[in-house]
Order: structure tokens, then sequence, then C-alpha cells
């Protein structure tokens, strides 16, 4: 007859299963991700789409040809208002927070970095169009007005999505107050140069694109959905 197993023999037995179990769902992701085009590696991918696209997608700018020249950082500030007034936060980070998560849960993959880089890929898309109508104006262009109309429905669009975006941030702050309206803004730092390093001058930062304040329409967590 058998003796029970005992809890320290079910701890030893999981230790021992775990690592070649994990590393065999570790096999067969790297395998799914790196297969052959098909329906079935498609459906299969989606499966796996929130760890795989952690740990496999990257950006090779580090190893480009030209090497970033400037560092882009997100910034928002938020309105409130209760019985003893109107006011403003502090400019935060958003970029600086994104990063602080990524080193905070290392181990589990996490939608936060996805806030900053689409905050800052739309900030930099309206920069764009917004040099684009400013060339057309100074060539005084006939299709100067249509492209002014666009420019204008893209700014309402971004402060939309941004307000979107940054609602479960704000709701974190937990203000004394009621929220009223929103700043964000994209900030261009251009980079140190390995050549200057020492120099006790650092580059200034200047703004890349301003939304200015709109009004706060609170919305959902895209990143934890």
């Amino acid at each position: 007859m058998t003796e029970p197993r005992t809890g320290t023999g079910r701890w030893r037995l999981l230790g021992m299963g775990l690592p070649p179990l994990l590393g065999l769902a570790f096999v067969a992701m790297t395998l799914i991700v790196n297969a052959p085009v098909s329906p079935a590696r498609t459906q299969a991918y989606q499966a796996v789409a929130p760890v795989a696209d952690t740990y496999f997608r990257q950006s090779w700018m580090l190893l480009a040809p030209y090497s970033v020249d400037y560092n882009g950082e997100v910034f928002y500030q938020v309105e409130y208002e209760n019985a003893s007034g109107r006011h403003t936060t502090e400019p935060v980070s958003l970029s600086r927070e994104m990063a602080g998560t990524a080193r905070e849960i290392r181990i589990a993959p996490n939608r936060m970095g996805a806030v900053g880089l689409y905050l800052g890929v739309e900030l930099g898309s309206l920069h764009d169009k917004e040099a684009a109508v400013d060339e057309a104006r100074k060539k005084a262009l006939s299709d100067f007005s249509g492209q002014q109309n666009e420019l204008t429905a893209l700014r309402e669009a971004a402060k939309t999505d941004t307000a979107t975006v940054l609602s479960p941030l704000v709701d974190e702050l937990h203000l004394d107050g009621r929220v009223t309206r929103l700043r964000a803004y994209y900030t261009y730092t251009p980079v140190k140069r390995f050549d200057v390093r020492h120099s006790p001058e650092d580059p200034r930062s200047e703004v890349f694109t301003d939304l200015g304040w709109f009004d706060y329409r609170p919305g959902a967590q895209p990143w934890t959905d």
C-alpha cells in the first residue's frame, strides 16, 4: 500500500515538470511565428500573438545605417475643478511612465508600451500634416482650403483619440475634483552626440506638436482589452 503523496513531493513534481512544459510551449510558439503563411498559421498566430508580439517584434533602429538623432516624449496635463477653484497638474511624461511599467513587469508582457507609441505616432503624423499645409499656404496652392479643412478634422480626431487613450491614466491620478480638460504635447530633444558627451550643456527640448487644451472624454482602456 503506497503512502499518500506529501506537499513537498507535489512541489518537487511540479518543479520537474514545469520547465520542460514551458520549453515546449516556447518552441511551439517559435515554430508558429516562423511558419509559412497559411490559413492555419494565421489562426494559430492569433492565439500566441499577445506573448509572441512582445518577444519577437523588434525595432531595428539601433542597427540601422542611420542612428536615431532625437528622442520623442509625450506629455499630458489635466485640468480639474473643485470647491476651491480650478487647478492644473504639472506635466506628466507618458513616455517615462510607459518605460517604468515595462521595468516593473519584466516577465509578463504588457501593452502599456503601445500607448506612448500610439500617441507619439499620431502626434508626429499631425506635425507632418501641419508642415504640408503650411507649405501649401506659402505656395498659395488652389487646394489650400481643402487641406486646411482636412487638418482641422485631423486635429479634432487626434483630440478624441488622445482623450480616450489617456482616460484610464487620468483616473489613476485620483484627483480631488471633476476633470474638465486635458492637454497633450510631443517634445523633440536632439540626442547628445558621442563626441560632445562630456559637455555640460544638454540639448534643449522643443515642442514638436501641441494639441492644446481640449475637453475630457472618459473612455476605455485600449491596452487591456
